[in-house]
């Protein structure tokens, strides 16, 4: 590790504490001009450092860059040496995290950009990812059949909802399968892509994509998407970028323990928007239409549709909400 690294990593540590150059040097076997060097050098890549004679050097509230190392910082103990990547741009995180997964990378593994040039939503579409945004991906290996893995698309969903409202305490909502909605429109999509593993019947990895509109500019949305996207702030955002990543990976790598224990689902269906409201979707290209009155354990919807007698049991596909009267 670099010293530059090292210092930034000391000083996400210690947030509330001030370093002096001299407590840094010792800490990390340098100079006190290496450490100078360093701080400067951290300063022109756009962190907040207040620098005073008699308290030393410290993070300030206003310091709110992505990193490695401020992710790493907010992370749990046990979660804390996982592989971390952060890119100012990419392709698509999907594909990176893909690449690593062909390579053995190990459960976790989780690459991170600010914005993402040809970004993979769910069912082979693309994902509108400008900048603003919080795109990352996670490498999952379960020890699970393909039938028993597709759990991890609602896991996924209560991991993020969990996440921005324990980190900024956000009023949003899921929407069936794994959207999450704040006043009426998307801000985060999320995206689940299994590896199968053919010579044991399973499957080797599922790559799961997040990406967060965090402060977005609306204008900044493709023009199909301008009246259904939205942000999780449109000013003021708060300095909790890493935060939010580190508790999202947190939570997720937490409920893909044990997939087959479906005790979350209590909690997507109690923040799920979709009971209740009347929904529109296609069977076989034929166009239906119904009342959605729960969702089961496996995650799929129950329906209650006009004129048949039997509820109808929707496991994938799209739906659009009606607006309620």
């Amino acid at each position: 590790m670099d010293t530059k690294t090292a210092v930034l990593r000391l000083l996400e540590e210690n947030k509330t504490v001030a370093l002096s150059g001299q407590q840094i040097a010792d800490r990390l076997g340098v100079s006190r001009a290496a450490v100078w060097k360093a701080v400067k050098s951290l300063t022109g890549d756009g962190y907040s450092i207040s620098a005073t004679t008699n308290r030393g050097y410290m993070l300030t509230g206003a310091s709110d860059v992505v990193s490695v190392e401020g992710i790493r910082a907010a992370l749990p103990e046990e979660y804390k040496d996982i592989p971390l990547e952060v890119k100012q741009s990419t392709v698509s995180t999907n594909i990176d995290v893909g690449a690593a997964a062909a390579n053995g990378a190990p459960h976790g593994t989780t690459v991170v950009a600010l914005e993402q040039k040809s970004g993979q939503g769910r069912l082979g579409k693309s994902f509108c990812s400008p900048k603003g945004g919080l795109y990352f991906s996670t490498l999952i290996r379960p020890t699970l059949s393909i039938e028993k893995a597709v759990m991890i698309t609602p896991a996924a969903a209560v991991a993020v909802h969990k996440a921005i409202t324990d980190v900024l305490g956000l009023p949003v909502s899921i929407k069936w399968v794994n959207d999450i909605y704040m006043n009426g429109r998307k801000v985060v999509g999320i995206s689940t892509q299994a590896q199968a593993d053919i010579a044991v019947g399973g499957i080797s990895g599922i790559i799961v994509g997040t990406g967060i509109n965090y402060d977005t500019a609306l204008a900044d949305f493709s023009p199909e998407l301008k009246d259904k996207a939205g942000s999780l702030f449109l000013e003021n955002a708060p300095a909790k970028r890493n935060e939010l990543i580190a508790a999202t990976i947190a939570n997720l790598l937490d409920l893909s323990r044990d997939l087959t224990d479906k005790s979350y689902m209590d909690y997507y269906r109690k923040h799920n928007f979709v009971i209740g409201a009347v929904v529109d979707y296609e069977i076989d290209r034929a166009p239906k239409s119904g009342i959605v009155e729960d969702i089961d354990d496996n995650g799929s919807l129950i329906i209650n549709e006009d004129g048949r007698s039997e509820k109808r049991r929707l496991a994938c596909g799209e739906i659009s909400v009606r607006p309620r009267s």
